[in-house]
């Protein structure tokens, strides 16, 4: 498999701020943008926050700044690395100052727990202020004082990285919480993964997606829908600006983390 080079732009960053649930893209010679992210037009539409599998996704609050998370266990909420680094501070975030929100809609939640402690890819984190996250290892998983999952149930995460052939006719399906709609869950269906491919020599394959993610989606699950049932394949780390201009979301594959489960 031949290696790809892109130039990562982090929209899916921690760095989205808590804002009003009304758009609030930049204005550009009078005319309203689109957010980085936003794959020509915007295909995002709210759901019924109360409904399976949407009420197992919440907020990952920390100090009015947040990300997406997806219940995965009880007591468990997979979400992206990046989310616990302070790049403020440069140093990782403890486990204790994020509370994870189940069932946010307009400032209003139906489960709420703190962050207990959070597992990543790597023996000993590194410090991202002088060398960048590898792609592959942008997702952790953060344990919670509080088993959320008994109420609100939680994920079925496939155990094995899609084929070509299978992402071509999935029917894919991308829920968070963008910053420019940070106080509704809103979902684009039918987006797709166009083709697989690794960042970098060493890495793991990482998906290439054309869902409409943008900053605050960091963390935001990927489902495949069988029927009425919705898999977990993958979870949305960033945007890349690829060398032909074409702006691509970058998302882990589920098989990646799926043995660091419960």
């Amino acid at each position: 498999m031949a290696l790809l080079r892109v130039t990562v732009v982090l929209v899916g960053a921690f760095l989205a701020m808590v804002g009003s649930a009304q758009a609030t893209q930049p204005m550009k010679n009078g005319i309203l943008q689109a957010p980085l992210g936003i794959k020509g037009k915007d295909d995002r539409s709210p759901v019924d926050i109360t409904a399976f599998p949407w009420r197992t996704i919440g907020r990952v609050n920390r100090s009015g700044n947040f990300c997406t998370g997806i219940l995965v266990a009880e007591d468990q909420v997979l979400t992206a690395a990046h989310c616990f680094w302070n790049k403020r501070t440069k140093r990782w975030s403890g486990a204790t100052e994020f509370h994870f929100v189940a069932g946010y809609d307009k400032g209003r939640y139906a489960g709420h727990a703190r962050g207990l402690r959070y597992r990543t890819a790597f023996a000993a984190l590194p410090d991202l202020s002088v060398q960048p996250l590898p792609r592959d290892k942008d997702w952790a998983v953060l344990t919670l004082d509080k088993p959320l999952g008994k109420t609100f149930g939680f994920a079925e995460v496939s155990r094995r990285r899609l084929s070509e052939d299978a992402l071509a006719t999935a029917d894919l399906v991308q829920a968070g919480y963008s910053r420019d709609y940070s106080h509704i869950l809103t979902v684009h269906e039918k987006c797709r993964i166009t083709h697989t491919a690794r960042l970098d020599k060493g890495q793991a394959p990482i998906y290439f997606h054309q869902c409409d993610a943008t900053n605050g989606d960091s963390g935001s699950p990927i489902f495949v829908k069988d029927g009425a049932g919705y898999r977990l394949i993958g979870l949305h780390s960033a945007t890349a600006r690829l060398k032909t201009g074409e702006v691509s979301g970058l998302a882990i594959p589920s098989s990646v983390f799926y043995p660091y489960l419960k």
